[in-house]
């Protein structure tokens, strides 16, 4: 009896083993394909709302891949090197996940889509389809029209697959976004922002806005970040709000603060919005920085030092687009200038961000941080 139990596992491992390997074969032979698909085969024209969603959906795999990452015990933390201010620039096994399932399921949904993106890391092991048709008659993409096509050749995709990671590390998760963007000529025109611990989206277009942007209910819940509500419940009416970043911020209050004493110095009656005080708010994460902007939790979002174009592109579109009907929405560098997403333009902002929906602030910018003056 006992020899023959010896010879019957031997032969059922024998089928296991054999099974596997088909398995494993027909898996390895199914990523081949695909990949050869992403690399092979390009679209001409997309259309509108499909590229729209697709950007959703994107957004929202990246951010299943970094929650499942934060909820492992290593995070697999790589120090890519140190920013201008001597903070390390740190790289995350949820960056590096993230930025494989969104690049490679845009690639595989949009095939020939132009992609940049902040991590260069890749793999052929995780490719989703992204299932757009499921999404076209809901309710939430209802303001999109139907009939808009696009040529791909003119179109430009910047990702952030996770932003705010020195955050994310330290478990400040309710900072960290991922973000998608689309340029058309190099004119941002499809923003997403996602905040993943949040189970939050927000998107706006050239074409149409997230409803819940619009809505008097877009807030955060005050209750889930007291720190950061009573910094705002103590500033004074008739201050500046600035928005500023708390890992990335170098010297920019001293340098703001010494131009507002100049310029407060220097003219005399004007316009007295341009001599109030300033007062700092600390975030992380352009993205999350942005939707503070946009509920009126702070006037200005301001960034002195060199950033990405894939941290700042979602938050352009939707600073830009959701000031239509309320008027005043703006986002470029400290001199003023607008900035190109275009895929041959350097991914590299050197005069920093300046981001505001008060057109009076604009002024502000002109008047009393703009060095050209």
């Amino acid at each position: 009896m006992w020899p023959y139990m010896i010879h019957f596992r031997s032969r059922t491992l024998a089928y296991v083993a054999i099974i596997l390997i088909v398995i494993y074969c027909w898996h390895h032979m199914f990523n081949i394909e695909n990949v050869a698909h992403l690399h092979s085969y390009h679209l001409s024209h997309v259309n509108f709302k499909h590229l729209l969603i697709a950007c959703v959906l994107a957004a929202k795999e990246g951010g299943i891949e970094v929650k499942k990452a934060r909820q492992s015990t290593d995070l697999m933390i790589h120090i890519k090197g140190k920013t201008r201010e001597g903070i390390d620039d740190i790289l995350t096994i949820g960056d590096k996940r993230s930025n494989v399932v969104m690049v490679n399921s845009l690639l595989y949904t949009i095939p020939g889509i132009k992609i940049v993106s902040e991590e260069t890391f890749q793999s052929d092991d995780m490719i989703e389809l992204l299932n757009v048709e499921k999404y076209l008659r809901n309710p939430e993409f209802s303001t999109i029209p139907d009939d808009i096509e696009l040529n791909i050749e003119d179109l430009t995709v910047w990702i952030d697959p996770l932003d705010a990671t020195k955050e994310y590390g330290e478990g400040l998760t309710h900072f960290v976004t991922t973000m998608v963007c689309v340029a058309r000529r190099g004119e941002p025109i499809i923003g997403v922002i996602h905040l993943p611990f949040e189970s939050k989206t927000y998107w706006a277009t050239k074409f149409g806005i997230d409803k819940k942007l619009l809505s008097s209910k877009f807030s955060f819940n005050k209750n889930d970040h007291p720190d950061q509500n009573s910094s705002l419940a103590s500033l004074h009416q008739n201050d500046i709000r600035i928005i500023i970043s708390r890992s990335h911020k170098g010297d920019i209050e001293k340098w703001i603060q010494d131009r507002q004493h100049l310029y407060n110095r220097n003219s005399s009656g004007g316009n007295q919005t341009l001599r109030n005080n300033v007062t700092f708010i600390e975030a992380a994460g352009s993205g999350y920085k942005t939707l503070q902007l946009l509920q009126g939790q702070a006037d200005i979002y301001l960034h002195k030092t060199y950033i990405k174009k894939w941290d700042v592109c979602a938050p352009n579109v939707m600073v830009k687009y959701l000031s239509i009907g309320g008027g005043g929405g703006t986002m470029t560098t400290l001199k003023g200038d607008l900035i190109d997403y275009s895929f041959h333009s350097d991914a590299l902002i050197k005069d920093g961000i300046f981001a505001t929906m008060n057109a009076n602030l604009v002024k502000w910018r002109d008047n009393v941080i703009n060095e050209r003056v």
